[in-house]
């Protein structure tokens, strides 16, 4: 029997409570056939998640076993992990964007006995695989077209929809195994093993327990008392990564709400008008990306009302600098705030409308955000409340909260949560949120949790009255051949606050000075040389003219007044393709391989 008065303590019993208290309310919603959001209730859901639970008993899942999820964002991807968790069964997700070798190694390392694949193209890589996993005993495909493609002989392949109706045979001949299974689940069994990144090697396996993650839920909710039931939730970041899983799914399932899926990447601003969502989870591209729309939009406009909305802009950045307590940003005088609600009505409310006309704020994480564009959106009345965690902590240790926000830092901790800064300046945490260990490796494990419970983070940080702030990465110092530490992180955010400037990279690891690897932000750039009568024949040439080289030189030095001589960029190499995922240059969530990018592009910039 659930007590109400008592806070789940695992997450098959806060799916559970939630399925009971909210059976009626939306739950998982997706783009059906007709072209509209259509949502399951929070009953529907328990029924697909029990008979799905069902199919993998008659599978012949047991507790503890590994089962991986291969898939984007739907609500089988959410349904298979929930059946997972009732079972005692251990979820290992895998970004959808992943090429085969690095899911073989995530595979192999789990012994994942269950593969989920959303398509075709997700199941191409299990295929490509045959005879390197022999852990897998089956792969559940959740298009039916996947499952079409392949003989019919082939035992170890099913569709989601035949997984479910195996799950409903099941039942009925055992109709006491679901009841039994999920009350069974334990507050420190491990829920979830999710592989960190990896910028430096093979990626370790994180053991999440269900106490770290209803914990962490918890602790956010606690934080933000604002999240409430009413929220509709858009999600679009992966929910491999454990940022979307905690803050965009288990949570907003905690409360009751619901939660639709963007179709992809590329719909998120359409999405946004269709589902006017109240919270969205979000790492800062996009954020960066809609201010770039936003921009944008003048170029559109006649001259006199281009102006106009330049100006709106630019006092909204200096209203939200100024709320959002950036140094040095001077208030608003009597009428500049007359103008402000002008815009606000003429400017601000329609482009809040764009996203839907409901959000009430953006919660920011997976990397860091330029101050500049959390206070243009904070100047609009769009809050981006910034935090920060990591894999091993569930993920959330800080977040900024609703009307108290700090820009440049990523908030005060959450309660539950304890942070203290070694004396080398490194972020350690401890608490409920913090891992078990690294699966399968105690020896990191060890280097990573002291005998005191504190994990090390790797990332250097301070509090200043109660906010902690971000200052690097121990692992990313540039080490000068002069023996001067630069931390590259907080000068790269600081260079992307040009408009010329999509990525950058700093090297200068036991060199004499900091260089650059820059990727321009190509439109602007060839925009700025049509108007100042500069052609080029193709992309590289045009990075190659002497007039660009001192445009990104200018832009470059008009960012480093407040650098120290040695932190400051000595020479630039531009490239005219972005950094990828896909050349190995970036991990799933968008980290930098700074090695990998040193080795490929080093002596373009390094003596």
């Amino acid at each position: 029997m659930l007590d109400p008065n008592q806070p789940p303590a695992t997450l098959s019993e806060m799916a559970q409570r939630s399925f009971v208290r909210f059976a009626n309310e939306r739950c998982l919603g997706a783009k059906g056939t007709a072209g509209n959001y259509e949502f399951a209730t929070y009953a529907q859901i328990a029924e697909r998640v029990r008979v799905v639970a069902g199919g993998l008993l008659a599978l012949g899942l047991t507790r503890g076993d590994r089962v991986a999820i291969l898939a984007e964002n739907r609500p089988e991807w959410a349904i298979a992990d929930l059946a997972c968790q009732m079972l005692g069964a251990i979820v290992v997700p895998l970004f959808s964007t992943l090429p085969p070798p690095q899911v073989q190694y995530i595979l192999q390392d789990s012994g994942a006995k269950i593969v989920f694949v959303s398509d075709q193209k997700q199941k191409q890589k299990i295929d490509a695989l045959a005879g390197q996993i022999p852990d897998v005993s089956a792969v559940v495909t959740m298009d039916e077209e996947a499952v079409l493609a392949v003989p019919t002989s082939d035992a170890k392949v099913l569709a989601f929809r035949e997984l479910e109706k195996r799950g409903e045979i099941h039942l009925a001949q055992h109709p006491d195994d679901y009841e039994t299974s999920w009350p069974a689940a334990q507050a420190g069994d491990v829920a979830t093993i999710i592989y960190t990144s990896g910028t430096t090697g093979n990626p370790k396996g994180a053991m999440l327990t269900h106490r770290n993650i209803v914990s962490d839920v918890d602790a956010v909710l606690a934080s933000i008392k604002e999240l409430k039931q009413g929220d509709t939730f858009l999600s679009f970041l992966p929910l491999a990564h454990v940022y979307e899983r905690t803050a965009g799914y288990y949570l907003p399932l905690r409360i009751g709400a619901p939660i639709a899926y963007c179709e992809s990447l590329f719909t998120v601003d359409k999405n946004m008008a269709e589902v006017r969502p109240n919270v969205m989870f979000c790492v800062p591209r996009l954020n960066e990306a809609m201010r770039e729309k936003i921009i944008g939009q003048a170029k559109s406009l006649p001259e006199g009302k281009r102006e106009k909305f330049q100006e709106a802009l630019e006092l909204a950045k200096k209203a939200g600098a100024h709320q959002g307590g950036l140094p040095d940003a001077p208030g608003l005088g009597l009428g500049e705030k007359l103008k402000h609600k002008v815009f606000d009505a003429m400017v601000y409310s329609k482009i809040r409308e764009k996203f839907g006309g409901q959000l009430w704020a953006f919660v920011s994480g997976g990397a860091p955000m330029s101050p500049d564009v959390g206070a243009l959106f904070l100047g609009m009345g769009i809050e981006i409340l910034e935090g920060y965690g990591l894999t091993e902590t569930s993920p959330v240790i800080s977040v900024n909260r609703p009307g108290k926000i700090r820009l440049g830092t990523v908030g005060p901790v959450l309660e539950g949560v304890e942070v203290k800064i070694a004396a080398d300046g490194e972020i350690c945490v401890r608490g409920n949120t913090v891992m078990k260990g690294y699966w399968n490796k105690p020896d990191e494990t060890r280097e990573a949790i002291d005998a005191e419970g504190w994990f090390h983070s790797g990332d250097l940080g301070s509090l200043d009255d109660g906010y902690l702030r971000i200052t690097g990465r121990k692992k990313d110092l540039l080490v000068l051949a002069n023996g001067k530490k630069v931390a590259p992180a907080p000068i790269e955010l600081k260079m992307t606050s040009s408009p010329f400037i999509q990525q950058i990279v700093l090297l200068g690891d036991k060199q004499k000075a900091v260089s650059a690897l820059i990727v321009p932000h190509l439109e602007r750039l060839k925009e700025w040389a049509k108007e100042n009568q500069i052609g080029a024949e193709n992309d590289a040439a045009l990075l190659k003219q002497s007039a660009v080289q001192q445009l990104m030189r200018k832009e470059i030095d008009a960012q480093s007044s407040a650098l120290a001589d040695f932190e400051k960029i000595r020479k630039v190499a531009l490239l005219s393709e972005p950094f990828s995922v896909e050349k190995g240059e970036m991990t799933p969530t968008l980290k930098i391989k700074r090695n990998i990018i040193a080795e490929k592009y080093g002596h373009l910039v390094l003596e």
